[in-house]
């Protein structure tokens, strides 16, 4: 069996060592453990009592303390359980990651930047934008109803207004006018943009202190950029086309 295997799934070196001893020579006493380990035996104990633990020895029930090996197909549980914290770890940190972020740049003017691939990645960034919990101001492209569908913008929309974000929306008409018959229920503010002026297949969404890019082209695609500085400028920016347009109306 391979030591480096065993430490990969998580047992210490002396662990290993002490498991592998056991399935070569049979049951040992923990005197016999700390001599071939080289540990001490009060570490020695504290060895066998957590292989007992992860289901790899048992204790015998005879007149000196010795412990024999179990069947190693405990090893496989051990590498489930691992997955899974390593699992959970990852979603922890995803679902912390905009607050250390937002700390980190309390303290410095670096953008931090996020690239995120295929639909999930863009679910991931309507995800974003709810977990923010701030107004949206977001330029909408028409290519994206038919990557994500009618039914999770519904969805979307629902969830964002019951968690109190205002929405500025500038949107493609008049195909979308029917849609605004219910701006008021999303807490949507709509601003009508001409088809031909706004042809990319790419959404911005700005946020609290981030910038969003969504690409519905040939390849499926988001950019989270995090900066308060570059938020507030995109923000101005679409304040802008706002009072232009309302002018012209």
């Amino acid at each position: 069996m391979n030591p480096s295997l065993l430490q990969q799934i998580g047992l210490t070196k002396s662990q290993t060592l002490t498991y592998l001893s056991l399935i070569e020579k049979g049951a040992l006493t923990p005197p016999e453990v700390a001599q071939i380990t080289g540990e001490s035996r009060a570490n020695a104990y504290m060895i066998l009592r957590r292989l007992e633990e992860l289901g790899l020895i048992e204790k015998l029930n005879t007149k000196k303390v010795s412990y024999q090996a179990l069947n190693p197909i405990a090893l496989e549980r051990l590498v489930e359980e691992k997955r899974q914290a390593t699992t959970k770890l990852e979603q922890e940190v995803k679902h912390a990651m905009p607050q250390m972020l937002s700390y980190f740049y309390t303290f410095t003017e670096k953008p931090g930047i996020r690239l995120l691939q295929g639909l999930e990645g863009l679910k991931e960034i309507y995800t974003d934008t709810l977990r923010t919990k701030q107004d949206i101001y977001f330029m909408r492209t028409s290519a994206d109803i038919k990557f994500m569908g009618e039914d999770f913008f519904q969805r979307y929309k629902k969830r964002r207004a019951e968690l109190g974000i205002t929405t500025h929306a500038f949107t493609i008409g008049p195909a979308t006018l029917r849609k605004s018959l219910h701006d008021e229920a999303y807490k949507m503010l709509r601003t009508w943009i001409k088809p031909q002026d706004y042809t990319a297949p790419v959404e911005i969404n700005v946020y609290g202190d981030k910038v969003a890019y969504l690409v519905y082209g040939e390849e499926i695609m988001g950019v989270i950029i995090q900066s308060a500085f570059i938020a507030e400028s995109m923000r101005q920016i679409f304040c802008m086309i706002e009072h232009v347009s309302k002018k012209k109306q």
